[in-house]
């Protein structure tokens, strides 16, 4: 009895043509796999160099293609860098108030009672941590960061820095003036024995630009302008010895202020004053039925 002659192929191997991928894992050189995995997490190609010790062609050629696993960002810091870092890069740059707006949102602010506005939880070098990463981020893609001052008007740069500078030199000669006009009126012309002339009349002359700045500049002193004035008036009362002028002295009241609910903050401040005691609750009512709310 004759057998049919069968030949079985056993499918061990692909001919060269065969489309059916092959299941065995593709193993990465250990070079390739470390900057891979400094990569997809977001690491910069600069740090990635220098964490590696790699050259800037093999990182290229070894992350070229290979997207990176977007993280979102959970530290306050991580926050206000990627909500700055697209605004900073613009043609434009990013704005001094728009930076510490995105600060005061990702970091928080707290009500001061004593001064009446919110103030930042954030300090001095959390913002310049953000700057410095936004410029480095910058850096290593191939942008510019650029933050701008307030004043700039971003539209017309230049103009608007040539218009503020004509401004300060108007105003340098302004002060100046004044100055000399002062000490050419009250200038000392006579010390005591074995005091310097001349050093007294630059101390002055150096005390008087910084009164002048206090008084005239809107914020310039951190003293109140009021108390300065009643220090100086203290101070020129007592040397001139009038007996109908005595010096003053004014006791500094500090004020709080609520923080502001949303509903009425002129209430809100006479509350918190103390102004609005249970005493005087039918007073008010009645005063504002007779205006007719």
């Amino acid at each position: 009895m004759s057998y049919p002659f069968v030949l079985n192929l056993i499918p061990t191997t692909y001919a060269a043509n065969d489309d059916t991928p092959s299941s065995a894992p593709t193993i990465l050189d250990p070079r390739k796999e470390k900057v891979l995995a400094l990569h997809t997490t977001g690491m910069s190609r600069r740090k990635i160099i220098e964490a590696t010790g790699e050259t800037e062609h093999y990182v290229r050629q070894a992350i070229k293609g290979v997207r990176v696993v977007e993280k979102l960002p959970i530290s306050p810091f991580e926050r206000a860098v990627a909500q700055c870092y697209p605004i900073a890069i613009r043609r434009t740059g990013i704005k001094d108030y728009q930076l510490r707006a995105i600060m005061n949102e990702c970091y928080g602010v707290e009500w001061d009672t004593e001064k009446g506005k919110y103030k930042a939880r954030y300090t001095v070098d959390q913002l310049k941590r953000v700057r410095e990463r936004i410029r480095e981020r910058a850096t290593a893609e191939g942008h510019s960061a650029i933050f701008v001052m307030d004043w700039i008007n971003t539209i017309e740069p230049v103009e608007s820095n040539a218009v503020i500078t004509q401004c300060i030199l108007n105003l340098q000669n302004a002060i100046q003036e004044a100055l000399d006009e002062f000490m050419q009126a009250s200038g000392v012309h006579h010390v005591e024995e074995g005091v310097d002339l001349a050093l007294a009349r630059k101390k002055q002359e150096f005390a008087a630009r910084r009164y002048i700045l206090n008084l005239a500049v809107k914020g310039f002193s951190k003293e109140p302008v009021a108390r300065l004035q009643e220090r100086a008036l203290d101070q020129v009362n007592q040397l001139a010895g009038t007996p109908d002028a005595p010096g003053v002295s004014t006791p500094a009241i500090k004020l709080r202020h609520p923080e502001p609910k949303g509903s009425d903050a002129f209430l809100d401040y006479c509350e918190g004053q103390g102004w609005l005691q249970p005493d005087h609750y039918p007073e008010v009512e009645q005063a504002i039925s007779a205006a007719g709310y």
